[in-house]
């Protein structure tokens, strides 16, 4: 499974040559991280689907169905598996693949809209035969459900979902995208996407903003991290050289809140800082110490140099001269993450090594 560790990257790409003098060019960029492993469509198209939703003119599964196309198109292609399943007929649209947005776009494409208008709505069972199916996934895996949320027959839907959070624990989150227009069934959707800590509950028709559309989808499906690129050009000196490519990877380090003790899981990637600052002595870095916005500004500035300092102690404790380390605490006055969200100041409780010269 991919690391879920919200931590930055800071890539240095240092072209070493023969050479007595340097210029260092920097520029940064947002890479996208996936959150899960592997995704489902649950795709609701029981009688009650055919009705017209809301205001729209539109059956309901056609609005869900147009939802999830507007979702599918801004999902990015990050590696992780995918499948389209529907019910209460359970029934398979795309096997379970590596995501492709054309792919899954065909399977879309191929659910019915012309819907039985005399049949049960077992949504329970629905949910049951889809675990049977999600039971064989490895990792962290999320169900986006397109539904009405009405149900008339068979398992209640929230039993069979809550047996799926006690096996799977947090490796799994249930999303709703939702075209229920009675209190029933809005209650029921908003139940079910409660039940797993990390579920969203979205309405189809607030997809068609394209704002909420790309918060649903990074909230479901991926973080932004950001890289800062360094190159460091040497100035060379006859006879040519021809160039060695090296990278080096400086891992940011993130606390916990009102932390800024060293723990375990810091401890192998300050090894490999240490590793790397060993091999280009020459290398100087500024160590910074970041918060967020809780509490008040000046107990901000003095954690953040405290975390700052934990981590060039131990990076002089283990080799780095002390020279070559410049210790800095911005406080709160430097996110680059919302602050309002609670990824967002995870993100920003940070300590980043930034290469000085």
């Amino acid at each position: 499974m991919h690391n879920r560790n919200s931590t930055l990257i800071l890539t240095v790409t240092l072209a070493i040559l023969l050479a007595f003098g340097s210029m260092a060019f920097a520029e940064s960029k947002i890479v996208l991280k996936p959150k899960i492993d592997s995704f489902a469509y649950f795709v609701d198209t029981s009688p009650s689907m055919s009705q017209s939703y809301g205001s729209t003119g539109s059956p309901k599964i056609i609005a869900g169905l147009n939802a999830l196309k507007r979702l599918n198109n801004v999902v990015p292609e990050l590696g992780y598996d995918s499948a389209l399943y529907a019910m209460p007929d359970f029934s398979t649209y795309s096997p379970k693949a590596t995501f492709s947005r054309s792919a899954m776009a065909s399977g879309l494409a191929s659910i019915p809209s012309d819907l039985p208008f005399f049949q049960s709505t077992p949504m329970g069972e629905g949910f049951a035969n889809l675990d049977k199916v999600v039971a064989k996934w490895q990792g962290k895996f999320a169900v986006i459900f397109v539904s009405d949320g009405l149900t008339n027959s068979g398992r209640n839907p929230a039993r069979v979902v809550s047996d799926m959070v006690k096996k799977y624990g947090d490796r799994f989150c249930l999303h709703i995208i939702s075209v229920a227009d009675t209190p029933r069934g809005k209650a029921n959707l908003k139940h079910l996407s409660s039940m797993t800590p990390c579920g969203v509950y979205v309405d189809a028709t607030d997809l068609a903003d394209k704002a909420i559309l790309d918060k649903f989808a990074q909230d479901v499906f991926y973080t932004q991290e950001e890289e800062l690129i360094v190159e460091i050009v040497e100035e060379v000196v006859v006879p040519p050289v021809v160039p060695v490519q090296e990278k080096i990877v400086f891992r940011n380090f993130n606390f916990g809140f009102d932390k800024y003790k060293i723990t375990d899981e810091m401890v192998p990637a300050l090894t490999e800082a240490a590793s790397m600052l060993d091999e280009y002595p020459n290398l100087k870095v500024m160590v910074g110490g970041h918060t967020d916005s809780s509490g008040s500004e000046a107990y901000n500035q003095g954690l953040s140099e405290r975390r700052a300092k934990s981590v060039a102690d131990w990076l002089a404790a283990n080799g780095v001269a002390p020279e070559r380390l410049q210790v800095k605490g911005y406080g709160e006055l430097n996110p680059k993450y919302d602050n309002k969200t609670k990824e967002g100041r995870k993100l920003n409780r940070r300590v980043e090594i930034d290469v000085e010269e």
